[in-house]
């Protein structure tokens, strides 16, 4: 799932030089934003983790949180600057499908459970592709192809794995390429402003808790859990953003490692990876049918 693009930073015109005279030295400002930033992520960090391990872990509480927060979203969120239908569609894309899973994981053999499980891994496919997209038609159209990729790569029907109660697939390498591709498109698209920290902190945490599960069949439900506590944070408390975006995290200077040895050899470790995720779901396809043939002559 693709975080929503950040709010623009508010600007202050006319004020130019008396905020020169006023501004502390370089060294300063940039060793204050440092200094601030780091706890101030680990906070975000620490509270994100904790949410959705309680989202995760309490499947009934996950339920009723999920439902009253898609009724009362609107009323509780910062609205003013949703100018467009985008803005909410973009909102409501995470908050109603983590209600569907939350719905899902609480009551797995309810009619609609059902129903919903069969749809959620187009959930998943189209969150990435909106993150595709944005690669394609802007900086980067070979990460976005990436992104395309793997998007295409997730199967048509998860699995439910009823100790644990997730609902999803196991491929630890589908999941090292999606998260490549995703943080470069995060760091190197100027769509994303305030909230890129954010969206790389949620997007790291899915792979961090995948692992200390040891057990990739968890994406989805992390994923999910831990993007929906950044919309919540972002909507009805969006002046936090604005303290994990130091002005080192603008667009402008993020997108000096494009182009550059570094940024080069990120695409090429991502194309590689999705080549490698191809290669094994062919070999694995090939195995299927050899299997299924020799069962027929038999």
């Amino acid at each position: 799932m693709s975080p929503l693009p950040g709010r623009p930073r508010p600007v202050c015109r006319g004020t130019a030089d008396l905020k020169k005279l006023a501004a502390p030295a370089p060294g300063r400002l940039r060793s204050t934003a440092v200094d601030s930033f780091v706890p101030t992520l680990a906070l975000f960090a620490l509270v994100i983790s904790a949410a959705a391990a309680a989202l995760r872990y309490l499947p009934r509480a996950a339920f009723w949180v999920s439902a009253l927060l898609a009724l009362a979203f609107p009323f509780l969120s910062d609205t003013s600057d949703w100018d467009t239908w985008f803005d909410w569609a973009k909102r409501y894309s995470v908050v109603i499908p983590v209600f569907i899973l939350a719905t899902i994981r609480y009551r797995p053999d309810h009619p609609a459970s059902r129903v919903f499980a069969r749809w959620m891994p187009w959930v998943l496919i189209v969150n990435i592709l909106e993150g595709a997209a944005l690669d394609l038609l802007g900086p980067s159209p070979v990460n976005g192809a990436c992104l395309a990729a793997v998007a295409l790569l997730v199967p048509w029907r998860f699995t439910w794995d009823e100790p644990s109660r997730h609902l999803g697939f196991r491929d630890p390498l589908w999941q090292v390429a999606t998260l490549s591709a995703l943080t470069r498109l995060y760091v190197l698209n100027p769509q994303f402003e305030n909230v890129v920290a954010c969206a790389i902190v949620v997007l790291w945490l899915t792979s961090l808790a995948c692992l200390l599960e040891r057990d990739s069949q968890g994406y989805t439900t992390w994923r999910g859990y831990t993007l929906y506590v950044l919309v919540l944070q972002d909507s009805i408390f969006p002046s936090f953003s604005e303290r994990l975006y130091p002005a080192w995290l603008l667009p402008e200077n993020r997108a000096r490692l494009a182009g550059t040895t570094w940024g080069d050899a990120w695409l090429v470790l991502n194309v590689l990876l999705v080549a490698a995720v191809v290669l094994l779901r062919v070999r694995a396809w090939r195995a299927a049918r050899t299997t299924a043939a020799a069962v027929s002559r038999a």
